[in-house]
Formats: C-alpha cells, structure tokens, sequence
C-alpha cells in the first residue's frame, strides 16, 4: 500500500503528523476510509473513534468531531479535542475517581456540619439555663 501524508490538528496540539497508509473516520454516513491516491474531498467528521495505520502499527484516537479534508498531498483533519484511546481511557477513569473523592469530601463536610451545628445548639442551650438560674 502507498502512503500519504496525515495531519491531525486541534488548537493545542499536532495530535499525528506523518506518513499513513490508510484512515478510517466516523461521518453522518458510517465510517469513511482513506487511501492514498482518493479524490478530493472534505467532509465533517462526528465524536469518536479516528483509526489510522502509520508504518505497521494500527492507532486509536478518540476525538470531538471536526472536518478532514483530503487533496493530492494527503489527509488533514482538525479536531477541537484528540486523544490517545487508551489516555482518554485513564483520563476517564481519573476523572471519575476525582468525581468520587469530591462526593466523599462534601459528604463528610456535611457530617462534620452537622455535628458543629448540634455542638453549637447544646453551647447556647446550657448559655441559656446558665443566665435562667
């Protein structure tokens, strides 16, 4: 198979800048692959999975949705966000552990206001027996 150039873009970043022999993107339609030597094009791509064969190694990434466009020097494709299957994988799960330790920070939070404000009745309440007697 022949190569073509592949550029993969967000705002940040070149997410993929190189050879490829082939890349499939997700679209309204399905999925659309990309060989070299394929007319002219630009299409929208939707959120997901962006595969691409670079040498002999098979990539993932996961990206927002952007637009490719395909001419006689290759393929680039701009995205606002992009990456690595398995980095956006261990994001997620961070992402989620983070998530759970704020929900166990402000639950404890809660149960220590709780017992401030129950200490706090009992002060005003012995305040006030003290100042009747």
């Amino acid at each position: 198979m022949r190569d073509f150039d592949l550029v993969i873009l967000t705002p940040r970043a070149t997410l993929f800048d190189g050879k490829a022999t082939s890349v499939v993107l997700p679209t309204e339609d399905g999925t659309v692959g990309f060989l070299a030597g394929r007319e002219a094009t630009a299409i929208e791509v939707l959120p997901g999975d962006v595969k691409f064969t670079a040498g002999e190694m098979e990539h993932v990434l996961e990206t927002d949705g952007g637009i490719a466009e395909m001419n006689g020097k290759g393929l680039t494709f701009l995205c606002g966000e992009g990456y690595d299957k398995a980095d956006a994988e261990k994001m997620r799960l961070e992402r989620t552990a983070e998530l759970s330790e704020e929900r166990e920070r402000q639950e404890r939070s809660l149960a220590e206001y709780k017992l401030n404000r129950a200490a706090l009745i009992r002060a005003f309440d012995k305040l006030r027996r003290a100042r009747t007697k």
